[in-house]
């Protein structure tokens, strides 16, 4: 009976194990940068605009409208739809923050691959 206990436990560990090792996940951060027109002529800033960066090193782009309170209802459904995107691709929302002041906000969200 303990024998086949232990080897119970020791093909769950060694499956879990192999699982992990498969590298199926990995860390994804969306960086969005809600700028307005003004700021973003300036030197040392990005245009209004989403950058994803996937655990592969490979990035996408989704852009958005300047910041201003006619755009702004568009760009934070683009963001949602981005997010939901994200979460049907198996990423889960760890955290995220946000620096800067009105019309020149970054916000960063760190997602974690999920795997089964």
């Amino acid at each position: 009976m303990f024998r086949v206990l232990a080897i119970s436990i020791i093909l769950c560990l060694s499956t879990s194990f192999a699982m992990a090792q498969k590298g199926n996940g990995g860390y994804c951060l969306m960086r969005v940068f809600d700028v307005n027109k003004f700021a973003a002529s300036g030197s040392g800033f990005i245009g209004a605009k989403i950058i994803i960066t996937f655990e592969t090193g490979e990035q996408e782009i989704v852009e958005l409208e300047p910041y201003n309170e006619k755009a702004e209802p568009e760009n934070l459904k683009r963001v949602i739809l981005t997010l939901n995107k994200l979460k049907d691709k198996g990423y889960l929302l760890m955290s995220a923050n946000s620096t800067g002041e009105q019309g020149n906000i970054v916000t960063d969200y760190v997602l974690l691959k999920q795997t089964y």
